[in-house]
């Protein structure tokens, strides 16, 4: 497996098939693998905070969950010259062809990461993992009535899923819950507390649940489950544009600034911080 540098991050170049290969192995191992689905918002979090950062590289897998991180791996990879000037010149002309072949050629940026692997089909295969190995399951995360329905949608869609136990996530002690998923005997945590809430909640607390093997924070899939937010149609899935689709038909409840905001900064903000990091040669 690859990994693949981004800005201060690392990425593994997973597809469908070989993270479910590595999924299975991770249950049936001695210890708890973390598992963490980064997008553009991620790499740059971690580019201007040295903490989160600190944290990310106590997962043991990232997986790509995005067609920028795509772009920026394949952007990065390609070569340059040493000279600074001329080197501004060519940065910008790849920035231009890699970026215009997300509209017109998308298969061009499947390499050195081969696929991107969206939040809840990323989750579902988590879970068929867990089928497949028998693996219990716990979820913490969400507001109670959309949990309780997302879990009523996959176990409908899952019937020989075992989720063991859930929590809503705005209001619980994290000793009550400890405790809770380690009566539950849970071998696949899922934590939809919003990141940063649930990357740093999984590696302060991971040591403490010794029946866990895979861990992962999974953002507002349940959302998605439940119905609360509407998929993209699956042709704007298929060509990396469910941002697109977020941002207007969707409305933001946790962050400041509302979907516009963090377009913005997952695009041409993420997009000017890796041009300017391969022009200064900090790649």
């Amino acid at each position: 497996m690859k990994k693949v540098k981004i800005l201060d991050s690392i990425v593994n170049d997973f597809t469908e098939d070989s993270l479910k290969q590595e999924l299975k192995a991770s249950f049936n191992g001695q210890k708890g693998c973390l598992y963490a689905k980064v997008n553009t918002e991620f790499l740059l979090r971690a580019r201007e905070d040295k903490n989160f950062a600190a944290t990310l590289d106590q997962f043991d897998y990232s997986i790509a969950d995005g067609i920028g991180v795509l772009w920026a791996a394949k952007f990065l990879s390609r070569p340059v010259v040493s000279n600074k000037i001329l080197r501004t010149v060519q940065v910008n002309w790849q920035w231009l062809y890699t970026s215009l072949s997300l509209v017109f050629y998308p298969k061009y940026v499947r390499n050195p990461i081969p696929e991107r692997i969206p939040g809840v089909d990323c989750l579902y295969l988590m879970l068929e993992s867990a089928i497949e190995t028998d693996s219990p399951v716990y979820i913490l995360g969400a507001e109670e009535k959309v949990l309780v329905t997302a879990i009523d949608n996959l176990q409908e869609k899952y019937p020989k899923l075992r989720i063991v136990g859930h929590h809503e996530g705005y209001n619980f002690s994290d000793k009550a819950v400890i405790d809770e998923i380690n009566r539950s005997g849970a071998k696949l945590l899922v934590v939809a507390l919003g990141s940063p809430k649930q990357e740093y909640w999984i590696k302060d607390n991971i040591e403490k649940l010794p029946s866990v093997r895979v861990a992962v924070g999974e953002g507002g899939s349940f959302d998605f489950i439940a119905g609360t937010f509407k998929r993209a149609p699956r042709w704007m899935q298929k060509i990396g544009l469910e941002w697109l689709w977020r941002l207007f038909m969707n409305k933001n409840k946790t962050h400041s600034g509302g979907r516009a905001r963090r377009i913005w900064n997952a695009v041409p903000v993420f997009m000017y911080a890796i041009v300017k990091s391969k022009i200064n040669n900090e790649v």
